[in-house]
């Protein structure tokens, strides 16, 4: 990647605003079905939760993917994360997510599928070049749509956050407002 390209996270306050149509693409290509909300929801949470925010990226002013967070008292929780098809590889996915922890004020965790695919374990890798410690607790990930089953995966943290001692409020806090669970 270009050193010259200039990378931006901005902040999506509007549930109206166009760059939403160019996220909600990159989030239905980039997750399968069981693994995100249906994107009226996205909208809406928007519009109704300020908790929850969608930061769109930019590389030299033009849109090149997104991540979806939380914000609680003692994390932040990172929903999804992804660069559009059109930008991947070069090194902008680990630039964009070492420059958005770099500005939190907050510990950060996120999910993981289970490191059993080629595809996981380089996933891992990836967030773990990035100073994120994979947690070995059994976590599940409630469904996003009911009547379909939840999903083991593994909880990731970066920074001054000890999964070993807090698993379970950060567990029951990601549940409970991300999830409704």
């Amino acid at each position: 990647m270009n050193a010259n390209q200039i990378i931006v996270c901005k902040s999506v306050g509007d549930s109206s605003d166009s760059v939403l149509n160019q996220v909600e693409k990159t989030y239905n290509d980039s997750f399968p079905e069981s693994e995100r909300r249906a994107f009226i929801l996205v909208r809406e949470l928007i519009k109704n939760n300020p908790a929850f925010k969608v930061y769109a990226v930019f590389r030299n002013d033009v849109y090149v993917g997104f991540i979806t967070a939380w914000s609680f008292a003692d994390f932040m929780y990172i929903e999804h994360f992804a660069i559009d098809e059109s930008a991947r590889n070069g090194g902008i996915g680990a630039k964009v997510l070492s420059q958005f922890l770099n500005g939190c004020q907050l510990p950060v965790v996120l999910e993981v599928e289970l490191p059993v695919e080629e595809m996981s374990k380089r996933r891992i890798g990836f967030y773990e070049r990035l100073g994120f410690t994979l947690d070995n607790h059994v976590y599940f990930q409630p469904p996003y749509r009911s009547g379909e089953p939840s999903i083991e995966m593994r909880l990731m943290s970066y920074g001054n956050i000890n999964l070993t001692n807090s698993f379970e409020a950060v567990r029951n806090n990601i549940h409970k407002y991300v999830y409704d669970k």
